[in-house]
C-alpha cells in the first residue's frame, strides 16, 4: 500500500505543479491583454479548443516526454519512483503515449462533458449525469491501484508498464529473475 500512496502523491505533486504553471500563465495572459482571448469565447467548443491547446497538450507533452526520456516525472523523481516496461527496460515512446492517454482520459472526458456543446455555467446541462463517467473512472483507477498494492494501474496494464520504488535496489526480484531467465537460457 506504501507504493500506491507514493504513486498518488507523485501524481498530485505533478498536477499541482502543472496547474500552477499553466494556470499562472493563463492568468498573466488575461491580465496583460485585458481579457483577450477569454472575452472572445462564446461557444463551448471554442473554450474546449483553448483548454485543449493551452492545458491538455502541454500536460500530455510533459507526461509523455518525462516518462519516455527519464522514466520519471518531477513528482515521481521527488518520491523516488520510476516507470519502466514490464521487463524493467526503458519505456518506449508508444508506452509513454499509452500511459498518458489512459491516465488522463477522465480529465479529458470531464472537459468535454462540461464544455461542449455549451458550458455548464451558461446553460442547464442537457445530460448532467454524464459527469459521473469521468468520476467513476477515477474511482476505478484508484480502486485498481489500491487493490494491487500500487503495483498496477489501468494505464500500466494498457501500456505494458509498471512503476517501481527507485529507492529500493530491486523492488521486483521475481519479475527481474523471469526477465533475466528469458534472456539468458541455460
Amino acid at each position: 500500500m506504501r507504493l500506491a500512496a507514493k504513486r498518488l502523491a507523485a501524481y498530485w505533486l505533478d498536477f499541482v505543479m502543472l496547474a500552477g504553471v499553466l494556470g499562472g500563465m493563463q492568468g498573466l495572459l488575461y491580465l496583460a491583454t485585458g481579457g483577450f482571448p477569454f472575452d472572445r469565447f462564446k461557444a463551448g467548443y471554442e473554450i474546449e479548443l483553448w483548454v485543449l491547446a493551452t492545458m491538455s497538450v502541454p500536460v500530455w507533452v510533459y507526461f509523455i516526454g518525462m516518462e519516455y526520456k527519464r522514466g520519471q516525472t518531477i513528482g515521481k523523481r521527488l518520491l523516488q519512483l520510476k516507470a519502466a516496461a514490464r521487463d524493467g527496460s526503458r519505456l518506449t515512446l508508444r508506452q509513454a503515449f499509452l500511459r498518458t492517454i489512459v491516465r488522463l482520459l477522465p480529465w479529458e472526458l470531464a472537459h468535454l462533458i462540461v464544455l461542449v456543446p455549451e458550458p455548464w455555467w451558461d446553460a442547464d446541462p442537457a445530460y448532467p449525469g454524464l459527469i459521473y463517467i469521468p468520476n467513476g473512472l477515477m474511482l476505478l483507477y484508484i480502486a485498481v491501484l489500491a487493490t494491487s498494492g500500487g503495483r498496477r494501474t489501468l494505464h500500466d496494464a494498457a501500456a505494458g508498464t509498471r512503476v517501481r520504488d527507485a529507492g529500493r535496489p530491486d523492488a521486483y526480484p521475481s519479475e527481474h529473475y523471469r526477465s533475466y531467465s528469458k534472456r539468458h537460457r541455460f
